[in-house]
This record gives C-alpha cells, sequence and structure tokens, in this order.
C-alpha cells in the first residue's frame, strides 16, 4: 500500500539528513559483457531524493544516463512495485 509506504519514507522520518542517499542498479547488457557485472550504486542529493510531499522516492530514472535506481536502504520487494520517478544528478 502507498501510503503505508509513503508515512515510513517520509523526509521528516530522518533525524540526521545526510548530503547524500545511495541508489544501486543492476548491470546493463554491456557492462556485463565487458566483465563489469556487478550491481553498480550511485549517490544522489538528498533534498532531490524526495518528492514534492516530501516522500521518498524509492525507485528512479536518473535524467543523466536514463537507467533505473533503487533507493539502497530499503528492501528489493518494496521497491520494485515502486513508482518510478525521475531524478535529476
Amino acid at each position: 500500500d502507498s501510503s503505508i509506504q509513503n508515512s515510513m519514507t517520509h523526509i521528516s522520518k530522518f533525524l540526521i539528513k545526510p548530503e547524500e542517499l545511495e541508489y544501486w542498479r543492476d548491470p546493463t547488457k554491456e557492462e556485463i559483457r565487458f566483465g563489469h557485472g556487478a550491481l553498480h550504486y550511485r549517490m544522489f542529493s538528498f533534498e532531490k531524493c524526495f518528492d514534492e510531499n516530501g516522500n521518498l522516492k524509492l525507485k528512479v530514472r536518473a535524467t543523466d544516463d536514463k537507467l533505473v535506481y533503487q533507493y539502497a536502504c530499503s528492501e528489493w520487494f518494496t521497491t520494485r512495485k515502486a513508482k518510478l520517478q525521475k531524478i535529476e544528478p
């Protein structure tokens, strides 16, 4: 249920606000072909990781590389059904 998910990941729940949050993605076919088949991690600015309502973006498409990333501190079953949103690096 998205309302439960959003209440658990609202910006107000972060007592300490870091500069960046970590996201991950699966490797692309090209990366696998060239031997870079591990998960890839990327940091995004803390403030850009939240939508206009203050809810954490669990699943995002980066505007620069167009790849899909999932919030690293969340279980996969939570992020796989999350709404895909854009994020600027």
